[in-house]
């Protein structure tokens, strides 16, 4: 754990997954094989692995099977470099096959009216519209959101500094209905709160990831009392729902792949060019809404 925030520059949310899967991962090992020291990670085998691959099977969709067994071939080349262990066994056992999924994502409309949902009468519902139109308006990760301090505000009058995945920064432009939402909030937060943190809880200190996430489910539930349907087709959204929904609607509205990849941080244009997949699902939807072929 301490390479990968050190040396890998980590972020809190890769750390604390890192860590949920290895010691689930020694868990079974001690259940199981009853190995409970690290002098027997030299002694593993395919077996353990494959034990391993196949307790997750039972438990979980593929896709979380494939996200905990990449920590261990991580954590296992680390231990190799090491020299730990002298042979790798992950090597050995293939990934299981995950579907390629298209990012959960908000109609504009559905996306204007989560705005609209905090009750402005308090500085927490201030917060709340602040933290979902900065979420919204810059297509922001929950960790970068949860690690932004008030000096990124400051820096460059209508931007802001985001520090994002392997340590780098870019600067991301405020829209005008975020400016004037964090500045509502600012003026009328209590004078206690964590003075370097953005976005604080009611106690005064700085949000965290969950607590985000935790904001977001409870304003999109005052939106659906507004919007029936939502209830109907038991809608759910998450922090990453509006960073899908903030690259879709720019490129819908004809902004270039290469602005897009600047924003979101991407390393490479090939991640960000799953949102043309995206836009060609939104006009398949409009084909079957309008069409009177599609009907029949």
């Amino acid at each position: 754990m301490d390479h990968g925030r050190n040396e890998c520059n980590w972020s809190q949310e890769t750390l604390r997954a890192y860590r949920s899967d290895l010691f689930q991962f020694a868990d079974h090992l001690e259940s199981r094989f009853d190995l409970t020291d690290a002098a027997s990670l030299g002694a593993l085998a395919s077996l353990h692995f494959r034990s391993f691959a196949g307790s997750l099977m039972e438990q979980n969709e593929n896709i979380s099977v494939a996200r905990k067994m990449s920590t261990l071939r991580t954590f296992f080349r680390y231990l190799k470099r090491k020299g730990v262990v002298s042979k790798n066994w992950l090597a050995l056992i293939p990934a299981p096959k995950v579907g390629k999924k298209l990012p959960e994502v908000l109609k504009i409309e559905e996306a204007l009216e989560l705005l609209r949902a905090p009750d402005t009468g308090t500085w927490m519902g201030l917060r709340d519209r602040a933290l979902l139109e900065l979420m919204y308006g810059c297509g922001l990760r929950v960790g970068e959101v949860e690690m932004l301090s008030r000096e990124n505000l400051n820096e460059r009058p209508g931007w802001v500094r985001v520090r994002g995945k392997g340590d780098k920064e870019r600067f991301v432009p405020l829209t005008g209905p975020t400016e004037e939402a964090l500045r509502e909030y600012f003026d009328t937060r209590p004078a206690s709160s964590d003075p370097e943190a953005v976005f604080v809880n009611f106690r005064g200190g700085r949000l965290t990831a969950r607590s985000i996430a935790r904001i977001l489910a409870r304003q999109f539930l005052r939106a659906a009392s507004l919007s029936p349907q939502w209830i109907e087709e038991n809608r759910k959204v998450s922090p990453h729902a509006l960073r899908h929904s903030f690259a879709t609607h720019l490129l819908s509205a004809g902004a270039d792949l290469r602005s897009i990849q600047e924003l979101l941080g991407h390393s490479r244009l090939s991640t960000t060019q799953r949102y043309t997949h995206l836009d060609l699902a939104e006009v398949q939807d409009a084909y079957r809404s309008a069409h009177p072929l599609s009907k029949k």
